[in-house]
Order: C-alpha cells, then sequence, then structure tokens
C-alpha cells in the first residue's frame, strides 16, 4: 500500500487531530510560524531532523518510515485526499461536545437537521455550504478558523471550475439556491443522478415530487456552482456518460 510522504502525512494528522497549523508550530521548541508549518506540509521546505522527531512525538508519528521525494519525482503525480472528516468535521465536532451539545439539540439550536450535523462530522459532507457554518457557529457561539476554512476549501475546489460544497438533499432548507451542476448520491455512497440548472433549487423541488426522492434512496449531494449554461449542459452530458449504468436515476440520458 502507497504511504503518505512526510508533509502530506503530517497535514492529514494534524486536520484529524483538529490542531491549526499555528498550533502545531507552538509546540515545537523552539516554535514556529504557521506559515513555516504549510512549507512543510507542501513539501516546499523540510523540517529538521530534530523538529521532524518532535512532530512525530505529537502527533503520533506520522509514517515514520516514509521518505522525502524530491519536487521532479513528485511531478505529475495526483495530490493525496483525505479520508475521514476534514478539518470543518473536526471543528464541529470537538466544538459541539466543548459546550455540550448533543447532535439533536445542536440541529434544534442551528435550524439544521441532525443528519447534516452528522454528515459533517463523519466526513460525508466534507464541505458544507457557508451558510451551514454560519449556522453552526451562532448555535455554539464559536467561530470556525479562517485557516480550517482555507483548508476545507483547498480539498474542494476544483481547478478551473469552482468549489465543491456538499448539502443535505432532504432538507429543504439546505438546498442551494446556485445555478450549477449537482450530483444526488445514495448510502452506500454512490452517484445515482446528475442534474444541473439556473437554481438547483428549483430542480431539487421538481424532484422532491418523485417517489425516489427520499432517503435512503437519495441520501447525499454536492453541488459546483456554474454561471454558464453551455458549460453547464456540458459537464452534466460529460458526468452522465462517465457513469453509465451507474446513474441509475440518469440511464435514459446515458446515450442522449
Amino acid at each position: 500500500m502507497a504511504r503518505l510522504r512526510f508533509g502530506p502525512s503530517v497535514k492529514k494528522s494534524r486536520i484529524m487531530l483538529g490542531f491549526t497549523q499555528s498550533e502545531l508550530g507552538n509546540k515545537i521548541n523552539p516554535p514556529v510560524s504557521a506559515t513555516m508549518i504549510s512549507l512543510w506540509e507542501n513539501e516546499r521546505s523540510q523540517p529538521s531532523d530534530d523538529q521532524k522527531a518532535q512532530i512525530k512525538r505529537f502527533l503520533g508519528s506520522p509514517d515514520s518510515d516514509t521518505e522525502s521525494v524530491s519536487a521532479p519525482e513528485r511531478e505529475g503525480e495526483k495530490e493525496e485526499t483525505l479520508d475521514g472528516p476534514s478539518a470543518i468535521g473536526v471543528w464541529l465536532n470537538k466544538a459541539r461536545l466543548g459546550v455540550g451539545f448533543s447532535v439533536p439539540e445542536l440541529a434544534s439550536k442551528s435550524g439544521l437537521s441532525a443528519v447534516s450535523i452528522y454528515n459533517i462530522e463523519s466526513g460525508k459532507s466534507q464541505n458544507p455550504q457557508r451558510t451551514t457554518i454560519e449556522k453552526l457557529e451562532k448555535a455554539m457561539g464559536q467561530q470556525l478558523s479562517l485557516e480550517a476554512k482555507e483548508e476545507a476549501k483547498e480539498e474542494a475546489t476544483i481547478e478551473g471550475v469552482g468549489e465543491w460544497f456538499n448539502f443535505n438533499p432532504n432538507s429543504e432548507a439546505e438546498w442551494p439556491n446556485a445555478a450549477g451542476i449537482y450530483v444526488l448520491y445514495d448510502i452506500s455512497d454512490r452517484p445515482i443522478y446528475v442534474g444541473q440548472g439556473q437554481k438547483i433549487s428549483a430542480r431539487l423541488r421538481d424532484h422532491y415530487q418523485k417517489f425516489w426522492f427520499r432517503a435512503p434512496i437519495v441520501q447525499y449531494a454536492a453541488y459546483v456552482g456554474i454561471d454558464s449554461k453551455n458549460l453547464r449542459e456540458q459537464i452534466e452530458k460529460v458526468l452522465i456518460k462517465f457513469l453509465k449504468s451507474n446513474a441509475v436515476l440518469n440511464q435514459q440520458n446515458v446515450d442522449r
């Protein structure tokens, strides 16, 4: 099994433990800046052996046997993705437990569904919408750090297209009003429907009248905002073509 290199493994361990780059930097003796931690995580610089040892002790020895790989060797490699909750999910769990809220209590105070909160904390929802984060911040009286927001945004951004957001399709209050492409997933994370529209919430309202638009047939959803109608239609066709029979609710459009 391929292992993460030291820099990406530090980032993964740090996010999973819920520490910011600044907090990790302050645990090193002598302390280093968040900027330096970022350089190490992105392998634009290397910590000393002593600094590496301190990081391993603090984070639980992330991939301690992994050797550094030079930039030329890395060129063209696909960036590793993270499993489990995002930085936002880790923050939410720590903040919720810190104020003593159960998931149902936080759902009631924030106006979100309990399913949405479970999805964020478990990693099903990696990058919730800005309005969702704002509701959670207000309910708990705690702000998500700018660094955590930037990390989640970096992970969810598709270069040349835009930022990919998750939302709960079974909660009308969370339907996005943006123009874009959206994908519906079943309980096993399988994409089962691809759609596009000038106003995604209006398209979802149409779906809502259908028998299949219910859990567990439709369990999760994600979208990326795209203003251009032509581009939306092109991407929709490409995605449906690639999904083939996996897009069970789009099958009539696979060969259109």
